[in-house]
Order: C-alpha cells, then structure tokens, then sequence
C-alpha cells in the first residue's frame, strides 16, 4: 500500500492491514470483495538462485497447488492462488487467534497432557501434507496458530510475524528457521518427512521451554548446534522426554514413523497426573546410541525404541508402547489391522528383517538376495505366494562382497534399491545414497566369495553421483539426493518406476546406458489406488520391490515392517494387491 491508499490485488482481494513479514513473504489482513469475507493474502518472495521468474513462479505453483489440495481441520485452508504484476498471491483463511508461540510468552508452558494432545494435531496435519507429495519445512511454534475452539492449526505460509530468529532462503532451497530445521536440512542433504518431524519434535520441546533445544545467541551457533550437539530435553516433559529425544535423533532413519508416534503421545495423553522426574534435563546423547545404518530406515524400529525402552520413566504408558512396537506385539498397525496392545511390556529385540533391497539371482528366479541394513541374506523364494521358503546364506556384512562394496563406504553401510541394466544380461544399477554403480553377478562360478560360492560379482563402474539421472527422476532434487526403491514395468524392461519418499516417478531407461527420460512426473503415491492408498505404511514409503517368480505381472512390496503382494495390470497399469498387508517375519531364523 502506498500512504492510505489500500491495494487492490487482481480486482478482488482489498488490502487492509499488514499483519507480518519474514523470509517467505509479506502477510495482510484483506477484504475478498467477491465473497464479502475477510481472508489473509500473501504476497510470496519466490526465492530461486539462478532461476528465472518464470521457473520460480512454476515451482510456486506447484507447491501451493499441493497444499491447496489438503482438507484437514488442522492445516489451514488456501482459498486462491493469484498470478498479479509478476507477483504470486497466496488468499488463505484468516485465523485470528495467537501462535503456539505467542501463547506460550503469555501464559506459560501448557501441561504435559496438553503438549501431547497438540502433538497429536500437528502429527495429523503433518500427515496429510506429506500424503499430498509435499512437505512443510518450517514447523515451528510461531507457525502453529490456536483457533478459537482451542485447536491448533499449521500455518504453511507465515501469517503471524516471525521471530527474530534468522530464516534461511537459499539457492539450494534450505527453508525454515535454523534453530527448528533438521540436520539433514542444514546440511544441505536430502530432507523427507522426517525432517518435519524433526521439527516437530523441536517445537514440542519449545512448548515446555519458550524456545528450541537448539537455541543459540547467534543463528550460526545454533546451526552448529543443531548438527553437533545433542538436544537439552526439557526436564518438564517427563514421560514425553523418550519421544522427543528420538525425534530429534540426527539420522532420519532413526526417528520414529507416524504411527508410533501418534501410539506414544495418546499413551501421554491419556495419562493424567504423569509426574516428572527430578533431576538435571536429559540429552538425546543420553537415551539414544548412534545406528549402524546412518540412512535407512531398515532397523529404525529396533534401534531407537528398544533403547527408549529401558529409560526410567514414571509415564510407563510410553515404554511399554515403544517396547511393544519393537517386538512385534499386536497393537494397531501403521496399515491400518486391528490387534490388541499388551499392557506389559515385552523382549526389546525386534523380530522382522526389514528390507532395503532386493536383487533375484541370476540364473534362478527362485532365489534372491535380501539387504537390510549393512547385511544382506541369500533366500530361497517360495512358491506358495509367501516371499521366503528358506535361508540359503547369511546374515553376513555387505563388506563380503568382494569385487562390489567392500572398499565403499557408502554402499557397504546400506543398499537403497536395485535396478536391471536395459540389455545388459546379469547386470544391475546399484543405488546407495546419492551415488550409484554398475555391477554383473554371474552364477555358478564357484570362486568362494563370501556372498555365496555359486556367484561372483563384478563391479563395472565407480560411484558416480545420482545427479547423472537427474532427467530420469523428473529432475526432482529430492530424488536425486537418494531414491528408496525400484520396480519394472511389467511387459516394458525399458520403463520403471522410481520411488523416493511418499512420491514415484516413471522414467524411460537409456539402453546400456546411466539414466532415462522423465515419462510420468512426480505423484504421490496415493495414485496407487488399488494397493499402496489402503495402507499408511505404503502410502508413506516402499523400502523395496521384489519380482514375484515365473509373473510378469506380480511383485512383493516391502515398507517398513510390512510387505505386499501386489498385481499390476500390463495394459493400463491398474494395480490391485493380492491379499492383505503382513508384518514380515525374521528371515535370519529360516533354516
């Protein structure tokens, strides 16, 4: 507005009042003279480095499209999108009420039933970003704002003014406030749904405290911090302190999934009276031991909730969640089968093989390597519809792969996915992180590497970065940082689907060659109708896809601690799956 002439935006939307400003945008409080109802516009800064206005407003766009999709009670509604003087107009609802922030400073920290409450509405609203392919990237308390009834809800966009906490807006695309963003974000490395509850863990903290565990006096330090050091948990977090400490774990693959998440904080909030113990705050350091695996999710389980378990608490509802979540007890599982919880707690040790990858054996279809973690096994598959009849090798270090990973760090700490060389016989793109290689596995070649004696490998290129696909992927950053899993297409060897997160793409394979061309654009992978959509777990990830022997047509698909059988038609790709989702087994214990 220039003096008290107000701003008419597209012939419609009259600004009235600035309400905030920050690093993402300018916020006004306005009239939609159309509707005759007041709303919120944003006057969007469309930070790009060295992108045009053009590529900047498109990736807006698209961004805002997403989040405009989303109808949840507790993230807030985007009524419009407005191109106007080469400026993007985001037309929201306006909420009057304060920030979790805001409210926090006035009042004091709420109890630890409310905070667990609040983190219930957040974990929902976070869910139904991420099931749209999106993610929030600055989830913090001055961005949660409080309705009038008492609920909370995510504001996506700064309406509220933000703190003096410096943001950052790079070129690279890191956004949010330093002290709140996860470490893989600062770090400039692949960021996914965990990142945001990361952050999520961070403003539950903030909650207690008025600020982040990693607040620092400068935004330098608290970036160092953030990466380097291990969080304070609030002392007045009590039976939530195991919780928060394994959000905040700095591998992604180490947090918890939703589910457990939601398990853990209704466990507190339905616990009235919970005490707090006495005694100094409890670091991350404390609770939580660094995973093997430093980028899966293949052992997250395990790992973070069978330590949690054996902290003292006073709210045992939590332990005996987490305890439970690891050992396989019935509870109600992340896809949805209903089964009772058990109130004692039970062995910490978990009791599936969660699979990152999977490559059948050359020369026998019923026979294929499983990666979990840095192991891997040799498995007879089975003919009765079930993934694993037998264990033929293993569990053994990916490291015994002599001539392929055993002089790669990366590649010998985790496998991502699996992909056939188009006519390439026996050969395979090996995918690890953000690099890759070119491997052949022959068989019945009895040279006694430690894999099996009946194969040997040989590795025909060195890693090379993921950015060699970038055309591939659909040119998606996050996809070029690291993908999850692969899958043929099935009639079509020259087309796959590439997964990354809780998106895919489809690309067109280049012969003998590294990479492809985009065919289908990143899609949530909701879109899967008939299989992935039924369950939360599938909807979120897929770990890793394994063709079914003697089909075209059929594939076993494994996320988390579930697989699938799944059928795709070879005509319009229709997917329907085969049976229900199954919690997978411990292969390491088949004779």
């Amino acid at each position: 507005m220039t003096g008290n002439r107000a701003e008419e935006i597209a012939g419609r939307y009259l600004l009235l009042e600035r309400l905030g400003s920050g690093g993402m945008g300018t916020v006004w409080r306005a009239t939609d003279r159309l509707l005759e109802r007041t709303v919120a516009v944003k006057d969007v800064h469309l930070h790009g480095g060295g992108e045009d206005l053009s590529q900047r407003l498109r990736r807006a766009h698209r961004e805002a499209r997403a989040i405009a999709r989303i109808s949840h009670p507790n993230v807030i509604n985007i009524h419009d999108l407005v191109d106007y003087e080469d400026r993007l107009w985001l037309v929201m609802e306006l909420v009057e009420g304060p920030s979790l922030a805001e409210h926090v400073a006035a009042h004091g920290p709420p109890s630890v039933q409310r905070v667990a409450e609040i983190g219930l509405e957040l974990l929902g609203a976070l869910n139904a970003v991420h099931s749209v392919g999106a993610l929030h990237r600055d989830v913090k308390p001055g961005n949660v704002l409080l309705r009038a009834d008492g609920r909370v809800v995510l504001c996506d966009f700064g309406i509220v003014e933000l703190t003096d906490t410096e943001s950052l807006t790079t070129s690279g695309g890191v956004i949010g406030t330093v002290e709140y963003l996860s470490p893989e974000r600062m770090k400039g490395l692949r960021a996914g749904p965990p990142s945001d509850l990361f952050s999520l863990g961070s403003t539950l903290c903030a909650l207690f405290t008025g600020g982040s565990p990693f607040a620092r006096p400068e935004p330098a330090a608290a970036a160092y911090a953030l990466v380097n050091e291990p969080p304070l948990l609030p002392e007045a977090a009590g039976p939530l302190r195991p919780l928060l400490a394994a959000l905040l774990h700095k591998d992604p693959a180490a947090r918890p999934s939703p589910d457990e998440i939601a398990n853990a904080l209704r466990a507190v909030a339905a616990t009235p009276g919970s005490a707090v113990q006495p005694g100094r705050p409890t670091t991350a350091a404390e609770v939580l031991s660094p995973p093997n695996d430093r980028r899966r999710r293949l052992l997250r389980v395990g790992r973070w909730s069978a330590l949690l378990a054996a902290v003292l608490l006073t709210g045992g509802a939590v332990t005996t969640l987490l305890a439970n979540r690891s050992s396989g007890q019935p509870g109600t599982g992340a896809d949805g089968t209903p089964g009772a919880e058990s109130s004692q707690s039970a062995s910490i040790q978990p009791t599936s093989t969660r699979i990152g990858a999977a490559l059948p054996a050359p020369g026998d279809p019923y026979k294929a390597w499983l990666f979990s973690g840095d192991q891997y096994l040799l498995v007879s598959l089975s003919r009765d519809g079930e993934p694993v009849e037998s264990r033929e090798e293993g569990p053994a270090p990916l490291t015994d792969w002599t001539g392929a990973f055993e002089d790669l760090p990366g590649f010998r700490d985790g496998i991502d996915a699996v992909l056939p060389v188009l006519r390439g016989p026996n050969e395979y793109w090996v995918f690890s992180g953000p690099e890759y290689i070119r491997m052949r596995v022959s068989d019945n070649n009895d040279n006694g590497d430690g894999y099996d004696d009946d194969y040997s490998v040989t590795r025909l290129t060195e890693p090379a970065p993921l950015e060699h696909w970038r055309e591939a992927f659909c040119t998606e950053d996050d996809f070029v940082a690291g993908i999850d899993a692969v899958m043929t297409v099935p009639g079509d060897p020259a087309q796959a689907w590439i997964f990354a997160g809780n998106s895919y793409v489809r690309t067109t394979l280049n012969g003998t060659g590294a990479g492809g061309t985009c065919a289908i654009d990143r899609t949530p992978l909701s879109n899967w109708s008939g299989t992935f959509k039924n369950y939360d777990n599938f909807k979120r990830e897929i770990d890793a896809v394994l063709p079914v022997p003697d089909s075209e047509s059929d594939y076993w698909v494994f996320s988390g601690d579930k697989y699938l059988r799944i059928r795709l038609d070879s005509e319009d790709y229709s997917d329907t799956s085969n049976g229900t989702a199954k919690p997978l087994p411990d292969w390491r214990t088949f004779s």
